[in-house]
């Protein structure tokens, strides 16, 4: 395909041969280049990278004496012998591999083609009085792929940077962040990804900290079964009239893009009368929580007034369209579409009964306010305006991958009015400073 930039194709075992054989030769570096379809200068860096000093099978002398001090050593007892004689000039030990000074003596030679000493005549006999240096197919291969396995393996991250990151990543952790928006957040601390922190996380090798540290690594216990076994109340018929799931997807495709996912999240059951209604707005993925006295009608048609106040005339341009499930919470629907002055101001729909997956992005966001609220350990009767302006104001700074790794809060600087985000309590928080644990609402939180 043109325009299409290939990599350069490593060396096999056969053209490592080929080297070997035309190095033997003496052939000259461009006509063995030439026979392995390469060119002359990765011949070159092959053989200065890959070479040997002990060969195998060749007529090379070990035992010569290649110290560049040779001439005026007078290092005497290297063999801690009672011999006086200089060790330079031992006949049973070659000082070589017993002096610490040793230095060899460079080779002029090395230094241009062909690199090496295959086809050189002065090893013959007593041997030349410099390093050797041959090139081997057999071992150049086995160098070659020991240094391919060890750059695939380990971390590739200096010791002092690997530490900084893990130590911004055990902040993130006990934030309640996930590895991905961690990253996000701290791009020039963590100098790999979000995949090589899961298995660094599992290999056990960023210390005390594993995967048991991740906020969804340990299951939630099953659901307890409700008193009543599970069943919900009736909706009437006669408010499901033109507002079921099968009427919503009969509009165009760009409305339901834009619709608002309304939800409440509940305390402990038969304990906690409080409750929060939640608002996602799907065009930004922003999250509204509303503290509710009673999980009743008239407390989310409060709410829903109260909102529309504090929001303007603008209000039905972004929750002109709402889809709730059939909870007795959301049985009222004409007094929830329209406003004190009788004005419709949003049209409410309903999903199918035990549906959650035709609302799932107002469900996805509940997992994370549960983990500032957890079920079961939190007191909802204590939760304040307070506690819903700091948990929006986190969660809604929360980095998200499906938007560019950007928090929610940004597009709706843009979009909401001023007055609504601060009437609400919500600011924006530095995505290296969200949180979110139970320490948001601490005092709301029940030690077991």
């Amino acid at each position: 395909m043109e325009g299409t930039r290939k990599g350069r194709r490593p060396l096999t075992y056969d053209d490592r041969v080929a080297i070997e054989h035309g190095l033997n030769r003496g052939d000259r570096m461009s006509w063995i280049a030439r026979s392995i379809g390469r060119t002359q200068h990765v011949v070159a860096e092959e053989v200065k990278r890959n070479w040997t000093d002990d060969p195998r099978g060749r007529l090379a002398i070990q035992n010569r004496n290649i110290c560049a001090k040779y001439a005026g050593c007078e290092v005497r007892r290297l063999c801690k012998t009672m011999c006086m004689a200089p060790c330079r000039k031992c006949r049973d030990w070659l000082c070589n591999s017993l002096c610490p000074d040793f230095e060899a003596r460079p080779c002029p030679r090395l230094e241009r083609t062909p690199f090496c000493c295959n086809s050189c005549n002065q090893r013959n006999g007593f041997g030349c009085s410099h390093l050797y240096r041959f090139y081997e197919a057999k071992y150049a291969q086995d160098l070659a792929d020991a240094r391919r396995s060890e750059a695939r393996s380990g971390i590739d991250c200096d010791p002092e940077a690997f530490e900084h990151a893990v130590a911004v990543i055990r902040d993130g952790l006990a934030k309640g962040q996930s590895p991905q928006h961690i990253i996000a957040a701290n791009p020039d601390d963590i100098p790999f990804g979000a995949r090589s922190l899961y298995n660094y996380l599992g290999g056990a090798k960023m210390g005390t900290l594993s995967k048991l540290n991740l906020p969804k690594a340990v299951r939630y216990r099953p659901r307890s079964k409700s008193a009543d076994g599970g069943k919900s109340p009736q909706m009437p018929r006669a408010a499901l009239e033109g507002r079921r799931w099968s009427d919503f997807q009969m509009l165009d495709a760009a409305d339901r893009d834009n619709a608002v996912e309304m939800d409440t999240v509940v305390g402990r059951i038969g304990i906690d009368r409080q409750c929060i209604l939640t608002m996602f707005v799907r065009r930004i993925g922003f999250q509204f929580y509303i503290l509710l006295p009673d999980k009743t009608a008239e407390c989310v048609i409060g709410a829903i007034d109260t909102f529309c106040d504090l929001y303007g005339a603008r209000f039905g341009k972004v929750f002109g369209l709402v889809v709730c499930d059939r909870g007795s919470e959301f049985s009222n629907p004409e007094r929830m579409e329209r406003g004190r002055d009788g004005k419709r101001r949003l049209r409410l729909y309903y999903t199918d009964p035990r549906q959650s997956q035709q609302k799932p992005k107002a469900e996805r966001r509940h997992a994370e306010l549960r983990r500032i609220l957890p079920k079961g350990r939190t007191d909802f009767d204590a939760l304040t305006g307070r506690d819903m302006a700091a948990c929006m104001s986190h969660v809604n700074s929360y980095m998200v991958g499906s938007m560019g790794w950007t928090g929610p809060m940004d597009l709706a600087m843009a979009l909401f009015p001023k007055g609504l985000l601060d009437a609400c309590g919500i600011e924006k928080v530095d995505p290296r400073e969200v949180s979110l644990t139970p320490g948001l609402a601490p005092h709301a939180t029940i030690d077991r």
